[in-house]
């Protein structure tokens, strides 16, 4: 009995070959549609396709090299062993393969035969609609190019996991979707610009510590142990790492379905009212949106039923979880740079006295800012030098300086009373130069480091508050430009002298620099011939001559003498015919000068 008729259970490897019957009972299943191998040997069953038409044959050949388009072209045998279809030359189905060779879906390389050179075997291979298109990159490049949007569709036989590609630049915000309802298909735009905007508030992930791997690797107990612990670990890590931990309140800040990147990698806040589901798979109104920010909450009905992941004043959850290579490392190597600068800031060793307010007050705050980390860290380097005391000669306008040092310095070679106390003294001695030197460099190093730069969440456009605040405000905001001027010189946000609006550009002048007119020159060409020499010994050939002397002398002659040429043709010639090749001629005379002239 054949699968076809959907008798599975049939099929030769659910069947054990424990007897001669079962064995052969499996002989007769051998045919079936898709490709498989014998579970008794290594050969490979050729499907048998004799039942097909010309028209399903391609369809199964589109789909397999769909399936393996990563692969290029392929050969005919490759097809046969795979589907039962040859499409070799001469073969039983070579109506399907000019079918192939005239679909715009099918790529054909003609290559020649390994086996015999001098002849060439058709090879045939996927062609997408975006050809060009390989992977994140080239994907993103073609969506940037195409400026009226690109159908989904259009790209989701480009390469294997551009869908995933896909999703990850829409929930990034990389690009932009519209849903195309009538279609049901998505349409995608290039963003442009970004404005992304860090949030308050240092995020961390509470993870367990992966195991230490054994130093005697010969111990199989041990290392069978510790690959399962391990296991575990990655498991757990995995399924906790989408909670992620904030010491300031991010409700205030942005809306569930929003954008958010951690740890450099972007994700949306979770949305997830079904546990185990994926969020495509979310009732429409807990899906993410596909733009980036929203204007307004989900729906209360998703409150009602409760969404799986929790959000609160400690936590911002994820739709996804954060990898190990990228966001788990990148929050990792943050926490540890804020310990390191803590660390200084707080007179690590001793060596120095804690700085505190300025710079050092806005790197070690919780609170995003929007100065210049560089610009922060040559301060803190300033601040961490004056509490050594050496910033006292550059004066009390150097940052964090003071009018007399904390500490008194002793640089190499130098001695006498006061330097250092006699033995047995209470105190520490004083630093030398290059210890304090040492200790500025180590502090500016530690404010630079750009694993600083992930201790913050970052979402496209403003803050949730703000917004909210803008759009409360809004009716305020005079719609006059008279009243939004006096409003502006109330709150002393311009000055009382200046103008409501800007001066308007003036018109450069055609003035030299003593204020005379330009003069307008004129240059001949090099070896310029006349080619209308046949108007020679005519009333239009003098006229012309006459323009063209004239130009030569310097004269202003408009627009080369063709407008006092008309007048007097038309003077001389009012009373009689003009003929269809004399204004022929002066037509192309008049749009050969305007179009020199200019």
């Amino acid at each position: 009995m054949s699968n076809v008729y959907g008798l599975d259970f049939l099929r030769s490897e659910h069947n054990l070959p424990s007897s001669e019957g079962d064995a052969a009972a499996t002989t007769t299943t051998s045919a079936t549609p898709a490709f498989r191998r014998s579970s008794s040997s290594s050969i490979a069953v050729i499907p048998d396709v004799s039942h097909k038409s010309d028209l399903e044959k391609q369809s199964d050949v589109l789909i397999f090299l769909r399936q393996h388009r990563s692969s290029g072209c392929l050969p005919p045998s490759v097809i046969y062993k795979s589907l039962g279809i040859d499409l070799s030359d001469g073969g039983v189905d070579s109506a399907v393969a000019n079918m192939l060779a005239n679909n715009p879906k099918v790529n054909v390389e003609e290559v020649p035969d390994p086996e015999n050179p001098s002849l060439s075997i058709m090879h045939y291979g996927y062609r997408a609609k975006f050809s060009t298109v390989r992977d994140r990159a080239t994907l993103l490049a073609q969506i940037n190019r195409c400026k009226h949007g690109v159908k989904w569709s259009d790209l989701t036989d480009a390469y294997d996991d551009v869908e995933k590609d896909l999703k990850k630049l829409l929930a990034g915000g990389e690009i932009l979707g519209v849903n195309n309802p009538e279609e049901r298909d998505k349409v995608l735009f290039p963003r442009g610009d970004h404005f992304l905007v860090e949030l308050d508030g240092c995020v961390t992930v509470d993870l367990p510590e992966l195991p230490v791997e054994p130093e005697d690797k010969n111990d199989l107990a041990r290392m069978e142990a510790y690959k399962q612990e391990l296991l575990r670990l990655k498991h757990v890590r995995q399924a906790t790492s989408h909670l992620i931990k904030t010491d300031i309140d991010h409700r205030t800040q942005i809306r569930r379905g929003e954008a958010v990147r951690v740890g450099n990698e972007w994700f949306r806040v979770s949305s997830a009212v079904r546990e185990g589901v994926s969020l495509d798979n979310q009732p429409p109104r807990a899906q993410a949106p596909p733009s980036v920010v929203s204007m307004k909450d989900l729906s209360k009905k998703n409150e009602v039923d409760g969404y799986v992941r929790r959000f609160d004043q400690n936590t911002l959850p994820l739709d996804g979880s954060l990898s190990e290579e990228v966001g788990i490392a990148n929050l990792q190597s943050a926490k540890k740079a804020r310990e390191r600068l803590h660390a200084i800031a707080g007179g690590e060793g001793g060596t120095h006295r804690g700085v505190s307010g300025g710079a050092s007050a806005t790197l070690l705050s919780s609170v995003a800012s929007e100065k210049n980390s560089s610009m922060l860290a040559g301060v803190f380097a300033k601040s961490i030098a004056a509490s050594f005391g050496m910033a006292a000669s550059r004066g009390p306008g150097a940052a964090g300086g003071r009018k007399r040092p904390t500490a008194m310095i002793k640089r190499p070679g130098e001695g006498g009373p006061g330097r250092r106390g006699p033995p047995g003294a209470k105190g520490k001695a004083a630093p030398d130069a290059d210890s304090v030197k040492r200790a500025v460099e180590d502090a500016k190093q530690a404010a630079s480091d750009p694993s600083l730069s992930y201790s913050h969440a970052v979402r496209h456009g403003c803050t949730k508050d703000v917004r909210d605040m803008y759009l409360e405000t809004l009716d305020l905001v005079p719609t006059s430009e008279v009243d939004l001027h006096k409003v502006l010189l109330e709150k002393k946000l311009i000055e009382p002298g200046e103008k409501m609006s800007r001066p308007r550009m003036k018109r450069k002048a055609n003035l030299d620099n003593d204020g005379k007119p330009k003069k307008r020159r004129y240059y001949e060409r090099k070896n310029m011939r006349r080619t209308n020499t046949h108007l020679d010994g005519t009333d239009i050939g003098a006229m012309l001559a006459e323009a063209a002397e004239r130009q030569s002398q310097g004269k202003e002659v408009g627009d080369g003498g063709i407008s006092s040429v008309l007048i007097q043709y038309n003077n001389h010639h009012l009373s009689t015919a003009v003929s269809e090749i004399e204004i022929t001629i002066l037509s192309t005379i008049i749009l050969s000068a305007r179009v020199h002239r200019n």
